[in-house]
């Protein structure tokens, strides 16, 4: 079967990265440098070389760093570490010394003292990992997409920041349910969902979701939401049915299967959950429904 050239798009800009990365390990690296690199938006950038590498892209140039610092060690013995440590972009040497063990599960100074021969004994082969390569479909998820064009929405909110997933989400809802109710918007067609962190990159005390509602453009905040305008455009919408703790697979699968192959990428907007009318499904406690919706602009 002949490679797709939509992904093999993906792969050339992602790669062009790897390359830049392993070019310049001594220099500042950037999130918003390497999109740009990339033809990616930074926005959405992070999540894009995570689906198609399978790392972070902070962990890929972490461990970028630590294994040239290694080799470096070790074919020149002559050098400090601190000088091999500014070299590969380091900008401490307690911070290489804490990166290193963790990763290592010794110091560069007993890496070069033999531990770095009984390093490469006791490893288990692994996952050759470097250049992006194509990657398998989803497993256990139905992938059913199409584009459509959604409307710009004035939104009342309430954020939570903390976890994704079945902890403070659900609860939110609840409270934003009993503020909705007691406006008027209780019966309301539309609430939207916005994940602005990808949990992956940020730290989940970090990630901030937001519940919203559509309201009317006179509509004023209060102390408990504001109030905000969701940009319209092009969107790959994805229908979802499941639980909370299945959604995160659900947004993956949509990055990782479908995005590569689509002809488009990631356009610089917040990704939606659109829930419409009565999301939950009846007889099965804790499923909803939701339409998973991704900005998108051509390739």
């Amino acid at each position: 079967m002949r490679p797709d050239p939509n992904r093999l798009e993906y792969e050339k800009r992602v790669n062009r990265v790897i390359d830049h990365v392993r070019d310049h390990l001594a220099e500042d690296l950037p999130l918003e440098r390497l999109a740009r690199i990339a033809l990616f938006s930074p926005f959405h950038f992070h999540r894009v070389f995570r689906t198609v590498t399978g790392e972070t892209l902070a962990g890929f140039v972490q461990r970028q760093r630590l294994e040239r610092a290694a080799v470096s060690l070790i074919h020149h013995p002559d050098r400090s570490v601190l000088a091999i440590t500014l070299d590969h972009g380091f900008a401490s040497a307690a911070g290489f010394a804490r990166a290193f063990r963790a990763h290592f599960g010794m110091s560069a100074t007993a890496w070069r003292a033999g531990g770095a021969r009984r390093w490469s004994k006791r490893r288990t082969p692994l996952r050759k990992r470097g250049k992006a390569r194509p990657r398998g479909r989803a497993q256990g998820l139905a992938m059913r997409v199409e584009t459509q064009d959604l409307p710009t929405y004035r939104v009342a909110y309430m954020r939570h920041v903390g976890p994704y997933g079945a902890g403070g989400i659900p609860a939110l809802w609840i409270r934003f349910g009993t503020w909705m109710s007691t406006r008027g918007l209780g019966e309301a067609d539309l609430r939207i969902g916005i994940g602005h962190d990808d949990a992956w990159v940020t730290a989940s005390e970090k990630c901030r979701y937001d519940a919203c509602v559509v309201v009317p453009p006179d509509f004023p905040g209060d102390r408990l939401v504001n109030v905000m305008e969701l940009p319209g455009g092009r969107y790959a919408v994805s229908r979802y049915s499941g639980t909370a703790h299945r959604i995160p697979q659900a947004w993956d699968a949509l990055y990782r299967s479908w995005l590569p192959d689509s002809g488009y990428e990631p356009d610089d907007r917040p990704c939606l959950e659109l829930y419409r009318g009565n999301p939950q499904v009846a007889g099965r406690p804790g499923t909803f429904r939701a339409d998973l919706c991704v900005p998108v602009r051509p390739l």
